[in-house]
């Protein structure tokens, strides 16, 4: 007999877990709804940064035994506009930062007032596709639905202004991976950085991994002391 009687995530939802084999085990199912808030927020900012600032590449580079200053000039995000498709507790934290670095924000969430967008400073669009084509960076924090599987595809993405940097650190699918992989290939997306995979941990062969200009971490959004601190006590 298990001895298994809950189940606890530290992180958004509750997806990745089989809550109806748990639930026919009688295991209780878990999820903290704001433990890892802040911490996920920082993490999609810090990869804004450093995909603006090819922090990734460069670093790779000094470990080879170079210096190519010329090779890596960098963004400012100041001024630039961002946009969060999903206005939740984390898109809401994320947006808090960007207007902190000066940046303009707009956003897509079916469920936020045009109200409450503009208490936060955020420009609320009624579609995900005036989001995306009027953004110098992209960032989602949406759950993964059916709705929201590949809502970032190739079609979408061939809309964007060139040089668009695409953000995720919500859930693996959001954003096609094959189509993204394209994309950056081609230019049009100057960058991308990934927190989060359709599959993980991700193959050491992904093309994500070999393509330059997408940067990716092994799923750290809620990954400090902190956050997991908060869930425990929650």
């Amino acid at each position: 007999q298990t001895r298994l009687k809950a189940i606890v995530r530290a992180g958004v939802g509750v997806d990745n877990i089989d809550r109806v084999a748990a639930t026919r085990e009688g295991i209780v199912v878990m999820n903290p709804p704001a433990g890892n808030t802040i911490s996920t927020a920082e993490h999609a900012v810090t990869l804004m940064l450093s995909l603006s600032r090819n922090i990734g590449p460069a670093h790779a580079s000094m470990q080879e035994g170079k210096w190519e200053r010329g090779k890596f000039t960098g963004s400012q995000v100041a001024g630039k506009t961002l946009g969060i498709i999903g206005l939740g507790r984390i898109g809401q934290s994320v947006a808090q930062r960007a207007l902190g670095f000066e940046m303009n924000v707009v956003g897509y969430d079916p469920f936020m007032s045009p109200e409450r967008a503009s208490e936060l400073g955020i420009k609320l669009f009624d579609t995900v596709d005036e989001v995306t084509t009027v953004c110098d960076y992209l960032t989602v924090h949406t759950p993964l639905t059916d709705e929201t599987r590949d809502l970032i595809n190739a079609e979408r993405m061939k809309n964007m202004k060139p040089g668009v940097r695409i953000i995720n650190c919500a859930r693996g699918g959001i954003i096609n991976e094959d189509d993204l992989v394209e994309a950056v290939n081609s230019g049009h997306v100057a960058g991308a950085a990934l927190d989060v995979y359709v599959s993980e941990p991700l193959d050491s062969e992904s093309p994500l991994l070999k393509t330059p200009n997408i940067l990716c971490t092994p799923h750290l959004g809620a990954s400090t002391d902190e956050a997991q601190e908060l869930v425990a006590e929650e």
